[in-house]
Protein backbone atom coordinates (compact mmCIF):
# COMPACT_ATOMS: atom_id res chain seq x y z
CA UNK A 1 0.00 0.00 0.00
CA UNK A 2 1.26 3.48 -0.33
CA UNK A 3 1.23 5.98 1.76
CA UNK A 4 -0.15 9.46 1.68
CA UNK A 5 3.10 11.31 0.69
CA UNK A 6 3.13 9.15 -2.42
CA UNK A 7 -0.32 9.68 -3.17
CA UNK A 8 -0.07 13.37 -2.82
CA UNK A 9 3.00 12.65 -5.08
CA UNK A 10 1.20 10.85 -7.60
CA UNK A 11 -1.75 13.34 -7.47
CA UNK A 12 0.34 16.36 -8.15
CA UNK A 13 2.54 14.63 -10.91
CA UNK A 14 -1.14 13.93 -12.16
CA UNK A 15 -1.76 17.79 -12.38
CA UNK A 16 0.89 18.61 -13.08
CA UNK A 17 0.33 16.55 -16.39
CA UNK A 18 -3.05 17.90 -17.01
CA UNK A 19 -1.85 21.01 -16.64
CA UNK A 20 1.57 20.76 -18.93
CA UNK A 21 1.37 22.56 -22.23
CA UNK A 22 1.33 20.90 -25.43
CA UNK A 23 4.41 22.13 -26.96
CA UNK A 24 3.07 20.07 -30.47
CA UNK A 25 5.26 21.57 -33.32
CA UNK A 26 8.48 22.58 -31.26
CA UNK A 27 8.90 19.43 -29.70
CA UNK A 28 9.13 17.99 -33.49
CA UNK A 29 11.02 20.53 -34.97
CA UNK A 30 13.26 19.86 -31.66
CA UNK A 31 13.40 15.90 -32.24
CA UNK A 32 14.18 16.96 -35.92
CA UNK A 33 17.14 19.37 -34.99
CA UNK A 34 18.70 16.54 -32.57
CA UNK A 35 18.77 13.92 -35.50
CA UNK A 36 20.19 16.51 -37.57
CA UNK A 37 22.74 17.74 -35.22
CA UNK A 38 24.07 13.74 -34.82
CA UNK A 39 24.29 13.57 -38.86
CA UNK A 40 26.26 17.06 -38.84
CA UNK A 41 28.93 15.60 -35.95
CA UNK A 42 29.20 12.52 -38.00
CA UNK A 43 29.58 14.31 -41.02
CA UNK A 44 32.22 16.65 -39.22
CA UNK A 45 34.19 13.30 -37.69
CA UNK A 46 34.12 12.11 -41.88
CA UNK A 47 35.57 15.39 -42.96
CA UNK A 48 38.33 15.27 -40.86
CA UNK A 49 38.93 11.72 -41.18
CA UNK A 50 39.31 12.42 -44.91
CA UNK A 51 41.78 15.39 -44.46
CA UNK A 52 38.92 17.37 -46.46
CA UNK A 53 39.11 20.08 -43.35
CA UNK A 54 40.69 22.47 -45.70
CA UNK A 55 39.20 21.54 -48.84
CA UNK A 56 37.77 24.40 -49.35
CA UNK A 57 39.82 27.35 -48.50
CA UNK A 58 37.37 30.12 -48.20
CA UNK A 59 34.14 30.38 -46.43
CA UNK A 60 30.87 30.12 -46.86
CA UNK A 61 31.21 28.83 -50.35
CA UNK A 62 34.27 26.88 -51.75
CA UNK A 63 36.74 28.55 -54.02
CA UNK A 64 33.76 30.91 -54.88
CA UNK A 65 31.39 28.43 -55.33
CA UNK A 66 28.19 28.13 -53.85
CA UNK A 67 28.71 24.38 -54.14
CA UNK A 68 32.36 23.16 -55.37
CA UNK A 69 33.79 23.60 -58.98
CA UNK A 70 33.50 19.75 -60.82
CA UNK A 71 33.68 21.20 -64.28
CA UNK A 72 37.23 21.67 -65.89
CA UNK A 73 36.84 25.20 -66.72
CA UNK A 74 35.79 26.05 -62.98
CA UNK A 75 38.68 23.49 -61.47
CA UNK A 76 40.95 25.66 -63.77
CA UNK A 77 39.51 29.24 -62.62
CA UNK A 78 39.71 28.10 -59.29
CA UNK A 79 43.17 26.63 -59.18
CA UNK A 80 44.19 30.39 -60.54
CA UNK A 81 42.50 31.74 -58.02
CA UNK A 82 43.61 29.64 -55.10
CA UNK A 83 47.29 28.51 -56.18
CA UNK A 84 48.71 27.50 -53.04
CA UNK A 85 45.15 25.21 -52.48
CA UNK A 86 44.93 23.33 -55.61
CA UNK A 87 41.21 21.88 -56.10
CA UNK A 88 41.20 17.97 -54.48
CA UNK A 89 37.48 16.46 -55.62
CA UNK A 90 37.80 14.45 -53.19
CA UNK A 91 37.98 16.77 -50.32
CA UNK A 92 35.89 19.47 -51.71
CA UNK A 93 32.67 17.74 -51.19
CA UNK A 94 32.73 16.77 -47.72
CA UNK A 95 32.89 19.81 -46.64
CA UNK A 96 30.39 21.30 -48.08
CA UNK A 97 28.06 18.83 -47.22
CA UNK A 98 29.21 19.17 -43.70
CA UNK A 99 28.71 22.70 -44.00
CA UNK A 100 25.42 22.48 -46.03
CA UNK A 101 23.78 20.36 -43.50
CA UNK A 102 25.40 22.53 -40.23
CA UNK A 103 23.48 25.31 -41.99
CA UNK A 104 20.44 23.38 -42.09
CA UNK A 105 20.80 22.89 -38.65
CA UNK A 106 20.86 26.24 -37.67
CA UNK A 107 17.72 27.88 -39.97
CA UNK A 108 16.20 24.24 -37.69
CA UNK A 109 17.25 26.03 -34.25
CA UNK A 110 16.13 29.62 -35.58
CA UNK A 111 13.10 28.59 -36.38
CA UNK A 112 12.49 26.43 -32.53
CA UNK A 113 13.97 30.04 -31.12
CA UNK A 114 11.40 31.42 -33.22
CA UNK A 115 8.32 29.25 -32.33
CA UNK A 116 9.65 29.55 -28.05
CA UNK A 117 9.22 33.32 -29.06
CA UNK A 118 5.86 33.00 -30.19
CA UNK A 119 4.53 30.51 -27.62
CA UNK A 120 2.51 32.09 -24.59
CA UNK A 121 4.18 29.52 -22.47
CA UNK A 122 7.85 31.01 -21.90
CA UNK A 123 9.24 27.44 -19.99
CA UNK A 124 12.16 26.72 -22.46
CA UNK A 125 12.94 30.24 -23.62
CA UNK A 126 16.10 30.66 -22.15
CA UNK A 127 17.24 26.90 -22.95
CA UNK A 128 15.93 28.19 -26.95
CA UNK A 129 17.76 31.32 -26.52
CA UNK A 130 20.86 30.03 -25.43
CA UNK A 131 21.02 27.14 -27.81
CA UNK A 132 20.26 29.70 -30.44
CA UNK A 133 23.49 31.37 -29.13
CA UNK A 134 25.93 28.45 -29.17
CA UNK A 135 24.18 27.72 -32.86
CA UNK A 136 25.63 31.23 -34.27
CA UNK A 137 28.89 30.50 -32.22
CA UNK A 138 29.23 26.99 -34.07
CA UNK A 139 28.94 29.14 -37.48
CA UNK A 140 32.11 31.33 -35.89
CA UNK A 141 33.77 28.40 -35.41
CA UNK A 142 33.62 26.85 -38.52
CA UNK A 143 34.39 29.75 -40.10
CA UNK A 144 37.77 30.06 -37.90
CA UNK A 145 38.22 26.42 -38.89
CA UNK A 146 39.17 27.19 -42.04
CA UNK A 147 40.54 30.94 -41.94
CA UNK A 148 42.59 30.05 -39.01
CA UNK A 149 43.98 26.74 -41.32
CA UNK A 150 42.61 24.03 -38.76
CA UNK A 151 44.61 25.33 -35.52
CA UNK A 152 43.73 22.81 -32.86
CA UNK A 153 42.15 25.12 -30.43
CA UNK A 154 39.81 26.26 -32.82
CA UNK A 155 39.05 22.56 -34.03
CA UNK A 156 38.80 20.95 -30.72
CA UNK A 157 36.20 23.79 -29.30
CA UNK A 158 34.58 23.47 -32.26
CA UNK A 159 34.00 19.81 -31.68
CA UNK A 160 32.68 20.56 -27.96
CA UNK A 161 30.52 22.98 -29.24
CA UNK A 162 29.01 20.25 -31.57
CA UNK A 163 28.49 17.89 -28.88
CA UNK A 164 27.13 20.64 -26.63
CA UNK A 165 24.47 21.48 -29.33
CA UNK A 166 23.42 17.83 -29.54
CA UNK A 167 22.95 17.80 -25.69
CA UNK A 168 20.92 20.88 -25.07
CA UNK A 169 18.62 19.55 -28.27
CA UNK A 170 17.96 16.05 -26.58
CA UNK A 171 17.48 18.60 -22.71
CA UNK A 172 15.24 20.63 -25.00
CA UNK A 173 13.44 17.56 -26.02
CA UNK A 174 12.81 16.09 -22.54
CA UNK A 175 11.55 19.04 -21.13
CA UNK A 176 8.77 19.09 -23.48
CA UNK A 177 7.68 15.63 -22.88
CA UNK A 178 4.37 15.34 -23.22
CA UNK A 179 3.83 13.13 -19.86
CA UNK A 180 6.38 13.42 -17.01
CA UNK A 181 8.15 10.68 -15.70
CA UNK A 182 6.54 9.76 -11.95
CA UNK A 183 9.27 8.65 -9.97
CA UNK A 184 8.40 7.21 -6.61
CA UNK A 185 9.82 8.75 -2.96
CA UNK A 186 12.53 6.35 -2.40
CA UNK A 187 14.05 6.09 -5.86
CA UNK A 188 13.74 9.78 -6.18
CA UNK A 189 16.12 9.77 -2.97
CA UNK A 190 18.38 7.00 -3.91
CA UNK A 191 18.56 8.53 -7.31
CA UNK A 192 19.38 11.93 -5.65
CA UNK A 193 22.50 10.16 -3.76
CA UNK A 194 23.90 9.53 -7.01
CA UNK A 195 23.84 13.05 -8.28
CA UNK A 196 27.45 14.09 -7.09
CA UNK A 197 28.34 10.43 -9.33
CA UNK A 198 26.22 11.02 -12.51
CA UNK A 199 28.04 14.67 -12.60
CA UNK A 200 31.66 13.09 -12.11
CA UNK A 201 30.74 10.70 -14.88
CA UNK A 202 29.66 13.88 -17.45
CA UNK A 203 32.63 15.86 -16.47
CA UNK A 204 34.71 12.70 -17.17
CA UNK A 205 33.17 12.27 -20.52
CA UNK A 206 33.36 15.71 -21.70
CA UNK A 207 37.16 15.64 -20.83
CA UNK A 208 37.52 12.53 -22.56
CA UNK A 209 35.76 14.20 -25.83
CA UNK A 210 38.26 17.10 -25.62
CA UNK A 211 41.02 14.61 -25.20
CA UNK A 212 39.92 12.95 -28.26
CA UNK A 213 39.33 16.13 -30.25
CA UNK A 214 42.88 17.39 -29.04
CA UNK A 215 44.56 14.37 -30.46
CA UNK A 216 42.69 14.44 -33.62
CA UNK A 217 43.45 18.08 -34.10
CA UNK A 218 47.14 17.30 -33.64
CA UNK A 219 47.15 14.71 -35.62
CA UNK A 220 48.36 12.72 -32.67
CA UNK A 221 46.55 9.02 -33.42
CA UNK A 222 48.71 7.45 -34.79
CA UNK A 223 51.16 7.89 -32.06
CA UNK A 224 51.21 4.94 -30.67
CA UNK A 225 51.30 2.39 -33.42
CA UNK A 226 50.27 -0.57 -31.24
CA UNK A 227 47.56 -1.14 -28.08
CA UNK A 228 47.22 -1.23 -25.30
CA UNK A 229 50.57 -0.25 -24.86
CA UNK A 230 52.97 2.58 -27.15
CA UNK A 231 55.96 1.38 -28.62
CA UNK A 232 55.73 -1.45 -26.24
CA UNK A 233 55.87 0.79 -22.98
CA UNK A 234 52.80 0.76 -20.41
CA UNK A 235 54.10 4.74 -19.54
CA UNK A 236 56.40 5.60 -22.66
CA UNK A 237 58.40 9.09 -22.44
CA UNK A 238 56.18 11.75 -23.51
CA UNK A 239 56.84 15.73 -23.56
CA UNK A 240 53.25 16.41 -21.88
CA UNK A 241 54.30 20.32 -22.40
CA UNK A 242 54.72 20.28 -25.87
CA UNK A 243 51.59 17.71 -26.18
CA UNK A 244 49.25 19.81 -24.37
CA UNK A 245 50.81 23.48 -25.81
CA UNK A 246 47.41 25.60 -26.10
CA UNK A 247 49.46 28.60 -26.91
CA UNK A 248 50.17 27.37 -30.06
CA UNK A 249 50.53 30.64 -32.76
CA UNK A 250 48.05 31.21 -35.08
CA UNK A 251 48.94 31.43 -38.79
CA UNK A 252 50.63 28.23 -39.92
CA UNK A 253 48.63 25.64 -41.81
CA UNK A 254 47.41 22.85 -39.19
CA UNK A 255 46.63 20.24 -41.81
CA UNK A 256 48.98 17.07 -41.01
CA UNK A 257 49.68 18.22 -37.37
CA UNK A 258 52.48 20.90 -37.98
CA UNK A 259 53.35 24.23 -39.34
CA UNK A 260 53.62 24.69 -43.21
Amino acid sequence: MRNKKDQGMESTTNRNSNARPNFGLRSKVALAGCILAVVVVVLGAFTRLVDAGLGCPDWPGCYGHLTWPDEAHEIQSANKAFPDAPVDGSKTWPEMVHRYFAGILLLVVATLTYLSWRSPNKRTLKQTNLLMALIVLQAIFGMWTVTLKLWPQVVTAHLLGGMATLSMLWLLIERMRKTPIYIPVDKYRALQRLRPLAFLAVLVIVLQIALGGWTSSNYAALACPDFPTCHGEWWPQADFQEGFNITQQIGPNYLGGFGE
